[in-house]
């Protein structure tokens, strides 16, 4: 008979009860960590939503605080306020008082803006400067009110003998909007080179402004400033071909009384 074999048996890999409950502890434990992960992520995130929420009605209740205090400050600008016992100077400087506790409440573009404008009105024309500079650093992207707050800077400039600032601001104002209030800038320059007596300067400079913007409304003063600077120089031109002419007729006259014999 053939010699039978026996096969062996092979010996089954089994884990011990520690070896299994280790494995389920650890299973345990990195779901739990899992878990704390996915809570904290999620905790984050209603944290975010909540800030976003109360920052947006606190934000919304500054806005309507401040809306309301730059609403009375405007009727003291304007003069709407019927107190006989508050002069013109008076309503400015109180309108200085509430624009300023609006902007402090929450800054606005009108609130900054008529801030500099009752400075303006007082005469403080340098408290007027700092708030329509911090204007065009704060709302610089405001192109409504921008081209004028760059016209009330210049003025305040010029008005406190600040020139050369004064020039840089309407060369700002002239590149507001692609240039199309450059016409502006044009007359406020010609305007101030025609007060300090560049009377030739300042003709420069109209004749700039007709040549670029023809149907400007600037245009009519430009003409006026040089129609009258033409009818001056001809007036010149004439009085002294006038001149000239009686001064040759004296000349002549002279000569002649000198050619005359005299009488015996």
């Amino acid at each position: 008979m053939p010699k039978i074999i026996k096969k062996k048996a092979v010996k089954k890999m089994t884990m011990q009860d520690e070896d299994v409950k280790s494995v389920a502890r650890q299973t345990v434990e990195a779901l739990k960590k899992k878990q704390q992960q996915v809570m904290i992520g999620v905790a984050a995130i209603v944290g975010i939503f909540a800030l976003f929420f109360i920052s947006s009605i606190y934000s919304s209740s500054q806005y309507k605080k401040a809306y309301s205090i730059e609403t009375e400050a405007r009727q003291y600008y304007y003069g709407e306020i019927e107190d006989d016992s508050l002069s013109q100077e008076d309503r400015w400087k109180k309108a200085v008082e509430l624009y300023q506790e609006a902007v402090d409440t929450k800054a606005t573009p009108t609130a900054l803006f008529y801030l500099g404008n009752s400075y303006f009105n007082l005469g403080d024309y340098q408290n007027a400067i700092s708030q329509y500079k911090i204007f065009t650093k704060k709302f610089g992207g405001d192109k409504a009110i921008l081209p004028l707050v760059y016209q009330k800077l210049a003025s305040a400039y010029f008005r406190a003998e600040q020139n050369d600032d004064a020039l840089n601001a309407l060369k700002s104002l002239g590149k507001v909007n692609s240039g199309i209030f450059k016409d502006t800038a044009l007359a406020m320059e010609a305007r101030h080179l025609d007060s300090t007596g560049a009377s030739d300067k300042a003709l420069e400079k109209y004749h700039e402004l007709i040549a670029a913007f023809p149907v400007s409304p600037w245009t009519v003063e430009a003409n006026s400033k040089i129609s009258a600077a033409e009818a001056e120089n001809t007036a010149a031109e004439k009085g002294n071909e006038e001149t000239a002419s009686e001064s040759a007729e004296g000349k002549t006259a002279e000569g002649q009384k000198a050619e005359e014999p005299k009488s015996e």
